[in-house]
């Protein structure tokens, strides 16, 4: 009787040992419930940890295709909410390596050039808005060409950014923003502009004319009156036949004077750089683009809104 008991009970250990897998996977890791927990840290915008918790569920539930698909996609968006743009564009490739043909593929595709355009990876975004404009019809289409002329209009490439704005379909939502970006466009020649070199003959004409050109009064008096006064004294001392002290004068004069040239040249740059980007500020102004995510239907948006 002994003998029956203790292999009875030898029996019984070794089931527990043979399915310990099985108990603890219907306990404490139902994937189910582990996509739901890393959901609620999502909406809760704790990005990082919701990471992580899709990351665990990828691990421990390789089986379940749907809740994985959707981790790995949501893995990325998470990254792109973070703004780390970087770890956004590897997750979204690690995403479409796995699952091709996902229904999510074009919105991993579109994240991941805006990644490309937040990092001004500028080429790569345009190569990854070109693979959505071939693949995607309609609203996906309509933004990977809007995203495309606003990375041109980074890159100063304003003629093909206006063509490229004039692509979007009128039947799309960003019909009429691409309408006010082609329209500025058009005019950005009009905008004022100082050229260097006119700035730079000024400047070594009379000291502090190439900043009065570039509107810069105040840099204008300082090099007018401070050269002015080297030069002044330069030439008094030579008439007074210090010359060794007027050559000392004359040295620091004419370091004082090739910067007064320079500083010229490149307040006509800042210039023109200023007031190129407030003329496109101007247009990105009338036109607020924000990012929206769905969670209930696993989607993202652009909200647009404009200005008259």
């Amino acid at each position: 009787m002994r003998k029956i008991t203790g292999g009875l009970f030898l029996l019984f250990l070794a089931t527990i040992v043979m399915f310990p897998c099985h108990a603890r996977g219907d306990s404490l890791y139902d994937c189910e419930k582990q996509f739901e927990f890393a959901e609620s840290l999502f909406e809760q915008s704790d990005f990082y940890r919701a990471i992580g918790e899709y990351k665990r569920l990828i691990f421990l539930c390789p089986d379940s295709a749907t809740l994985c698909e959707k981790a790995y996609f949501k893995t990325g968006v998470s990254y792109f909410r973070a703004k780390k743009w970087q770890s956004a564009i590897e997750a979204f490739n690690t995403f479409l390596v796995n699952f091709p043909d996902s229904r999510m593929a074009g919105e991993a595709l579109y994240l991941k050039g805006m990644s490309e355009k937040n990092l001004s990876l500028h080429d790569e975004a345009l190569a990854t808005f070109g693979h959505i404009m071939e693949a995607e019809t309609g609203e996906y289409k309509s933004r990977a060409i809007y995203q495309s002329a606003l990375v041109l209009m980074d890159m100063e490439k304003w003629e093909r950014a206006g063509e490229m704005f004039s692509r979007v379909p009128n039947e799309s939502r960003l019909y009429d923003s691409a309408g006010v970006f082609s329209a500025g466009l058009e005019n950005i020649g009009n905008i004022p502009h100082k050229s260097p070199a006119v700035a730079g003959t000024l400047a070594a004409i009379v000291p502090g004319a190439g900043h009065l050109y570039t509107q810069r009064r105040r840099d204008a008096l300082v090099a007018f009156l401070l050269n002015g006064v080297f030069i002044w004294s330069a030439v008094e001392l030579f008439n007074d036949e210090k010359y060794v002290t007027g050559g000392i004068v004359t040295f620091f004069e004419l370091g004082w004077y090739s910067g007064n040239i320079y500083s010229a040249v490149s307040s006509a740059h800042k210039f023109n750089k200023r007031t190129k980007q407030d003329f496109l500020q101007g247009l990105r102004d009338r036109v607020n683009l924000s990012y929206l995510h769905d969670s209930d239907n696993a989607c993202n948006y652009l909200m647009l809104s404009m200005k008259f």
